[in-house]
């Protein structure tokens, strides 16, 4: 099974985000990153599933959180290209890929 890797941006977003959460009521940050961590072994094991995205990204969404988890599938790993909150800039984070 190959491992996941998260694009730094991507790493701050996911922290960011539990942070926000955390601060709005107590270990709702903690059930955030429960939520987007338990989506990567379903990349894992079913990459295809994710919805197909733009310059070959896929993606999955989060469950009770407007997110979505944009993935890209290389040799070696999967690359998680961004934690992207639903309601903000739609493809925003194009430009990490090139």
């Amino acid at each position: 099974m190959k491992p996941v890797a998260y694009h730094r941006l991507a790493a701050s977003e996911l922290i960011q985000s539990a942070k926000f959460y955390e601060q709005r009521k107590p270990a709702l940050g903690k059930a955030f990153l429960s939520v987007a961590e338990a989506i990567l072994p379903k990349i894992q094991s079913n990459p295809e599933l994710g919805k197909i995205g733009k310059l070959g990204t896929r993606s999955w969404k989060t469950k009770r959180f407007p997110f979505r988890i944009v993935y890209l599938e290389e040799p070696d790993r999967f690359w998680i290209v961004a934690v992207a909150h639903l309601s903000r800039r739609p493809d925003y984070w194009i430009r990490r890929l090139r």
